[in-house]
């Protein structure tokens, strides 16, 4: 039987799927913060405030995959100035990244 707490686990590891021009999808596997839901909502809240009235999105963004990543699988150090260079290398991204925390957050899981 499987055990289950009321409190989860405070980190998760999700693989996102990153679209690339000119060729298949990028795997990257990141781990992931757990946050509850009124977390959550107050962090979109800020990033739609940030990014409300700016030419670029990145910025804002960037500092919300920072508060709910822990980690990544990639050779490059897990920082800010790294999330920014794939934010503006792929634009995606944040959208794919997004997707994969939140249905493996809310249990979304696809089945083959």
């Amino acid at each position: 039987m499987t055990k289950f707490t009321l409190i989860p686990n405070p980190t998760f590891s999700v693989t996102a799927s990153i679209p690339r021009a000119g060729t298949e999808d990028g795997k990257l596997t990141f781990t992931f913060r757990h946050k509850t839901l009124d977390e959550l909502r107050a962090m979109d809240e800020k990033l739609q405030k940030s990014a409300e009235g700016k030419k670029s999105a990145v910025e804002p963004q960037a500092d919300y995959l920072m508060e709910i990543t822990e980690s990544w699988a990639l050779p490059d150090d897990f920082t800010r100035e790294n999330v920014i260079t794939m934010l503006k290398n792929y634009p995606r991204a944040f959208d794919s990244i997004g997707l994969a925390y939140t249905k493996e957050l809310m249990g979304l899981r696809e089945k083959n």
